[in-house]
């Protein structure tokens, strides 16, 4: 009996051992080393949120530090009766700031995202490509929206998604699903309005679903967030396809990081050289300025370019 003892203590402790080095290492793996997120929660008092402050805050943070969401994943062209062709890799992140609105009744999250297309193989960065339909090079025009703003109203406890300029409520946040150890938010989102230069609607699919730990509910400072993201949407303007039967399949994963220095080296690189004022989120938020998209942000441009 002295020995079985023995074993189970010592069986006990090599598994207690495992668990905690795996623990160090995936911190290692994910960047949450000493001085981490997870260690500063951990050190941190227990709070007490509602679900809805908690999903607030998978947003934006209540201090109105800068908060970025890096993006990776991949762009197909989905032509019905043909074989799907993966085009692009898309590589970047949405950064954002938490603004009180002037009525003082909610925020808005004021932000501007760069998404850089890739080479699906050698994760390069394009900037210009040949479209496999047409044999035509085009030049690459990346995603580089700001503003991309969102407004939301705190009343009796509760958040409501608002439009910018405030005169509209869209409705109040739905509560998470849980699965398992998580909360699950998502969003579906169905985008339908003129499109400028072109002579039809813009109709879109932008599908969120926001992965967050229980545990996280309690603790303080940012939860640690993951998101799955789906658009479906039409040949993009720069691509020569509006005379083409198709469209546009996006899917990536999506992580909140700590601060702009976590993201990787090459988009770092080129966000510094060709588009440096996406390095912070917005300082102010126009209540009246509409939202930029890559079609805005392409009929813009071509403007600006005849003028000159």
């Amino acid at each position: 009996m002295g020995f079985k003892k023995y074993l189970i203590v010592a069986l006990a402790s090599i598994l207690i051992l495992s668990v905690a080095t795996t623990g160090r290492s995936q911190d290692k793996q994910s960047g949450n080393t000493a001085g981490g997120s997870q260690d500063k929660q951990s050190e941190n008092k227990p709070v007490k949120r509602s679900l809805a402050q908690f999903y607030a805050e998978t947003q934006s943070r209540p201090d109105g530090k800068d908060v970025v969401y890096y993006m990776k994943g991949y762009a197909y062209a989905f032509i019905p009766g043909q074989r799907p062709q993966k085009l692009f890799g898309i590589d970047g992140y949405n950064i954002r700031r938490r603004i009180e609105t002037p009525e003082k009744d909610g925020f808005f999250n004021a932000t501007r995202e760069i998404v850089f297309y890739t080479d699906p193989q050698t994760e390069e960065i394009l900037w210009e490509w040949r479209n496999p339909f047409t044999q035509q090079k085009n030049e690459v025009f990346h995603i580089a929206n700001d503003p991309v703003n969102f407004r939301f109203r705190i009343r009796d406890g509760k958040h409501f998604n608002v439009t910018v300029d405030g005169k509209r409520e869209l409705g109040e946040m739905a509560a998470p699903q849980e699965w398992d150890d998580y909360y699950v938010w998502h969003r579906d989102v169905f985008p339908f309005y003129p499109m400028p230069g072109w002579e039809k609607n813009y109709t879109s699919a932008e599908l969120f679903d926001y992965y967050v730990p229980k545990v996280d509910l309690d603790r303080d400072g940012p939860p640690n967030v993951m998101v799955s993201w789906t658009r479906v949407g039409p040949w993009l303007p720069w691509m020569g396809m509006d005379k083409h039967e198709g469209l546009m399949v996006y899917h990536a994963r999506s992580k909140m990081l700590e601060s702009w220095d976590q993201l990787p080296e090459r988009v770092k690189k080129a966000v510094k050289e060709k588009f440096p004022i996406y390095q912070t989120a917005p300082r102010e938020v126009d209540p009246h300025r509409p939202n930029v998209t890559s079609w805005t942000y392409y009929a813009d441009e071509m403007k600006r370019r005849q003028r000159q």
